[in-house]
């Protein structure tokens, strides 16, 4: 029979259920610069997951605003949120999800206005719009 490696975690541990994973790396998680472009629908439900999972930084890039529409399909936006851009907001949701977070918005054309900068400086890059 192979050797059972023990795993033990705290109950204050956030993390202590995907620790169980055996080749789960929570620091490498929490290093990660990860960017999302887009922050509709699609993307709400990427940038939610993101944050539940840990990871410790986030480039958001939208240049939409939130409107009435967007409640029936996106978690991080609530009608009193109808107006405001949509990286602003889900960037204080995701704060709310996750402190530990570091979560940057973008309100700007991924195409024209953000650098390619940006991309060197990221590790992973998600399209989150259509």
């Amino acid at each position: 029979m192979p050797d059972r490696m023990e795993l033990t975690f705290t109950p204050e541990d956030r993390y202590a259920r995907l620790r169980l994973i055996s080749w789960w790396d929570q620091d490498l998680l929490r290093a990660a610069k990860v960017l999302v472009v887009g922050a509709g629908t699609l993307g709400n439900e990427i940038l939610k997951n993101l944050a539940l999972l840990g990871v410790g930084h986030i480039f958001l890039v939208d240049m939409d605003r939130v409107e009435l529409s967007n409640l029936s399909r996106a978690v991080l936006f609530r009608a009193t949120d109808e107006g405001k851009f949509k990286a602003k907001v889900a960037a204080v949701r995701l704060r709310e999800i996750n402190p530990e977070l570091e979560v940057v918005p973008i309100v700007g054309n991924i195409n024209f206005e953000v650098g390619l900068g940006l991309f060197r400086h990221v590790d992973v890059v998600i399209g989150g719009g259509g």
